[in-house]
Parts: C-alpha cells; sequence; structure tokens
C-alpha cells in the first residue's frame, strides 16, 4: 500500500534550566582565562539543573510544551519515546506518560550516547509511519551536571543539563522525514564513558578526530540515501558538542557555516541528548527555518555512534 503520508514534526517543546555556569566560575575553578574555555570549547556558558529535580520533571515539562505547541491534549499522546544517558530511573517514560495524563499509551526509555535524539525521533517515527500510532512524543534529555567531576577540566568546561520534544505525527508529502542513517562503532567507546565512579570520561582529542570525521560523513552518506545534493539542504543542526568540531566539520565539506545552528554549544553547553532538539527550536523561533525548508539532524558521540536525518519542515 502507497502511503499519502510521511512522519513529521508537529510540535516542540523546550526546558533550560534557570542556573548559569558561566565561563568566569569555570576559569577560577582551573586557573585559567575565559578566553582560553572559549578557544578550546566555544562554550560562553552552560546551564545545571536543580540537584534535587528528576529527569522525569525535566521531561514533562519540555512534553507538555511540545504537545501545546501541536495543538493537542496529553491524552492524544500514544507513545513515549525517553533518549537520555543520565538515567535517574529506568522508568522515566512511565512517569512522564503518567504525569501528562496520556491514558492510553506506550513507552520506551532509549539510552544511545550522544546520538539518543536521533534513535529516539527514527524510532518514534516508525511507528507513526506504519501506521500503528498517530502521535508520538519523543523527549530528549540529560542532567550531565550529576555525572561530572567537577574538577576534570576536559568535562567540565562542556557538558550541561537540558531537556527538548517533539511530537511526531503524520504530515503529507512531500514535507516530513525523508531519510535515516544510524551507525555505531563500540571500539571507540573507552573515549567517551563512565568511569568507576560513574563520572563522564573523555578522551578529548579522540572524541574530536572521531567527530570531525563521522560528522561530514553522516552528511554524504544521508544525501546518497535521499538522492538529495548538499545544494538543496537549507540548514544543518547538529548535536553541539565543541563549537571547534562544528567549524572544522562545515569546513570539510565546504558549506556555509551560517547555514548551521551554533547558539546552543555556546549558550547553553553540551547537555548530550537534547542539544539538537533545543537546536530546532531556536532557529524556528527565530525564524531561520521555514516552511518547507530542508534540514539536517546529525548525531555522533559516546557509543561510539554517529546519524542523522533528513527533514523536509512543516506541518
Amino acid at each position: 500500500m502507497k502511503l499519502d503520508y510521511n512522519a513529521g514534526i508537529l510540535g516542540l517543546g523546550v526546558n533550560l534550566p534557570e542556573q548559569i555556569i558561566s565561563n568566569e566560575e569555570i576559569a577560577n575553578r582551573f586557573n585559567i582565562t575565559e578566553e582560553e574555555i572559549f578557544r578550546k570549547t566555544g562554550v560562553l556558558e552552560r546551564r545545571y539543573e536543580k540537584p534535587e529535580t528528576s529527569l522525569a520533571d525535566m521531561c514533562v515539562i519540555a512534553g507538555e510544551r511540545a504537545i501545546k505547541d501541536a495543538g493537542l491534549d496529553g491524552d492524544e499522546i500514544d507513545m513515549v519515546i525517553i533518549g537520555t544517558n543520565t538515567h535517574d530511573t529506568h522508568i522515566t517514560a512511565a512517569l512522564v506518560q503518567d504525569r501528562i495524563g496520556a491514558t492510553k499509551c506506550a513507552g520506551l526509555d532509549l539510552h544511545s550516547g550522544c546520538s539518543s535524539f536521533i534513535t529516539a525521533l527514527a524510532t518514534g517515527a516508525q511507528f507513526v509511519q506504519t501506521g500503528l500510532y498517530q502521535h508520538v512524543l519523543v523527549i530528549a534529555v540529560d542532567k550531565c551536571s550529576s555525572l561530572l567531576n567537577p574538577m576534570d577540566k576536559k568535562t567540565a568546561l562542556l557538558f550541561a543539563d537540558g531537556a527538548a520534544a517533539v511530537v511526531v505525527g503524520k504530515v503529507p508529502k512531500p514535507k516530513g522525514i525523508l531519510g535515516i542513517q544510524m551507525q555505531m562503532d563500540g571500539s571507540g567507546g573507552k573515549y567517551l564513558h563512565l568511569d568507576e565512579n560513574k563520572n563522564i570520561k573523555m578522551d578529548g582529542r579522540a572524541v574530536f578526530e572521531f567527530a570531525t570525521e563521522k560528522f561530514p560523513q553522516a552528511v554524504l552518506d544521508i544525501l546518497k540515501e535521499t538522492h538529495l545534493r548538499l545544494s538543496d539542504i537549507d540548514f544543518i543542526i547538529p548535536h553541539q558538542s565543541n563549537l571547534r568540531i562544528i567549524e572544522e566539520s562545515a569546513k570539510r565539506l565546504d558549506f556555509p557555516l551560517e547555514k548551521i545552528h551554533t547558539k546552543t554549544i555556546q549558550y547553553y553547553g553540551n547537555s548530550s541528548a537534547p542539544t539538537i532538539p533545543i537546536g530546532l527550536f531556536e532557529e524556528v523561533k527565530s525564524g531561520n527555518i521555514k516552511d518547507g525548508d530542508t534540514l539536517l539532524f546529525i548525531g555522533y558521540g559516546a557509543g561510539l555512534g554517529w546519524g542523522a536525518i533528513a527533514i523536509r519542515w512543516g506541518k
């Protein structure tokens, strides 16, 4: 049966912590300069959630905002998918389902490193595309501050907290998701993992080399799958790991940096799973992304994993 619809994004919602951790604070901790932090990372400030705030608390706020943006009520959500790397429970989807009032709803908790939003969105899209569910709430959330060694400069400069949600539902062709690519290479898992104290441990040089190879490769792979050209792409929203990774990848692709989202890494830090939907929200809100634009979401990081989703924006 030939379907006359694609899975697309109907609503967006973001929940960013109020507490701002400035470069001045980080610089004083490590006896370095604010300029050095920005030169290495591109981060100006990052956000931390309150210690007592749970992942479910973060998700509910983002999720309810996305549901409202989609013009829906909680009981119209058929499935909740949580993408996270910082579990405080393994039933976050169930807790969120209950609190948003989705009374007839399935749920999944997924964990695939910094590519968790790509994985979660791809999973949710399949349920909509097959017609099994009408509205899937996908929430990417991480509370990286809970896993940081505050005296580890390699991670403290970068990582942050946040949550962002999208409602996935049917949209008329040619809008919606055009293609999906996902890959993993576990031989590199040692470069970004949790140590024996459950703190984030990172080999910054190895991750940089991996990301600046796989970011451009993910773009080329998804273009090949979807028969698009790079000139067809209006905007790229990559995982916000490090501004220097984004700049180097743009250079290798010969793609204009002004058409790649970078605000999130600069002002919100690397919150892992939610950086792509936070970036999407920021660009849609600012008017840089318009109805009919062709976008690429690019994820890469812990696993090591990477992937891409091509989508034509609009309902």
